[in-house]
């Protein structure tokens, strides 16, 4: 019996992934880890509820059940703050509860002889820097952005993977490292880093990427399919320019603030509503960090969604047009407060005059 394990599985990319692995010739069942149970079912899929991030306890023995004579591992699974309210430490948290995880399945893994590994990496992992080529290809440097947890994490796993296989040669062992992805019904931070969501500084010049969750979907399948070895970007094409995607996506994204006030209207936003781009991450809303899809295209990667049609297929949100009045009034009054006041003190007006509305019973968003 072919077995495939897929971390992660009840996220909109796992429910996908499996998707389309049941639906595979070669598989005959998957197995699927997560801490919530997946709100899809198939009867090739046997959904296990793990909290991967603890290491000691009876459940130790479950996660190597799951892995035995499996033919391949793909970890998806990942943690990130993104809940309303989060303090700044659970960024630390949530990083050490990642490797924890990574560094268990891994082991798992080495035990079971398991001979294909895929691990989700992230586009991040490059660094949003004024000096980046465009676009970015796999032999790149790895320059995260030190502020942004997120990514640095993200490229601390891929040195532990590469670790790993390092030591163990004999076992296939892909790295994704997808640009934006659009498409899921949640709202992580990863796809914050869009940015068109947020209302734009006035310089759109930059070329950005969208990639659609079906499209990563059919990636990670392959990348286990034909037991690929070492790092793969993915994206549909090499961008588009930011402006373009503004007006595409239309609404608040199309509100144009000096650049110091966007950023701080961004900024809050994100803190409380988790819309727009949290402030560490501000360097992925202003330099370039497009990356080349080449590699993945020469061996057979074929994506059905350009950057422009996943960017559209996918904006599912009103417009500005479209939002009833007392919304529009809300987004008003938020750049009115912010330009009297100046933009660290408006800052402040405005998650006051927030929180008085909400009081009287008024819904922002």
């Amino acid at each position: 019996m072919r077995t495939v394990v897929v971390t992660g599985v009840a996220g909109s990319l796992g429910q996908r992934t499996a998707a389309l692995l049941v639906s595979h010739p070669d598989v005959d069942r998957v197995v699927g880890i997560d801490v919530v149970p997946s709100s899809w079912s198939d009867p090739k899929l046997e959904v296990r509820i793990i909290d991967l991030a603890v290491n000691a306890g009876p459940g130790e023995d479950e996660v190597q059940s799951a892995f035995e004579g499996a033919a391949g591992l793909i970890h998806l699974a990942w943690r990130t703050p993104d809940a309303r309210g989060s303090l700044p430490g659970d960024d630390a948290a949530a990083a050490a509860a990642n490797q924890r995880a990574l560094r268990r399945v891994l082991g798992a893994a080495t035990r079971a002889q398991v001979p294909t590994v895929v691990h989700l990496s992230s586009a991040t992992v490059y660094g949003a820097w004024a000096d980046n080529k465009v676009p970015l290809t796999e032999d790149a440097r790895l320059r995260p952005n030190p502020e942004f947890s997120y990514a640095v994490s993200k490229a601390e796993s891929e040195r532990v993977v590469s670790d790993w296989a390092d030591r163990n040669p004999s076992v296939a062992v892909a790295i994704l490292r997808p640009a934006v992805t659009v498409g899921s019904e949640e709202r992580p931070l990863y796809q914050a880093l869009g940015v068109t969501r947020s209302p734009r500084s006035g310089d759109g010049g930059r070329p950005v990427q969208y990639l659609h969750v079906d499209d990563l979907a059919t990636a990670v399948v392959l990348a286990w399919e034909k037991r690929l070895k070492g790092v793969y970007n993915v994206a549909p094409d090499t961008g588009i320019l930011e402006e373009d995607a503004r007006a595409l996506a239309g609404g608040v994204a199309k509100v144009t603030l000096p650049g110091r006030m966007a950023r701080a209207v961004s900024a809050w936003s994100w803190q409380l509503f988790r819309k727009g781009i949290p402030v560490e991450a501000r360097a992925y809303a202003s330099h370039p960090w497009v990356v080349a899809p080449d590699r993945l295209k020469a061996v057979g990667w074929v994506p059905q969604y350009s950057s422009e049609e996943a960017l559209v297929a996918t904006d599912a949100r009103v417009h500005w047009d479209d939002l009833p009045p007392g919304r529009r009034q809300n987004y008003n009054l938020i750049i009115i407060l912010i330009a009297a006041v100046g933009v660290v003190a408006g800052v402040g007006a405005v998650v006051t005059a927030i929180r008085a509305r909400r009081g009287k019973g008024s819904q922002l968003l």
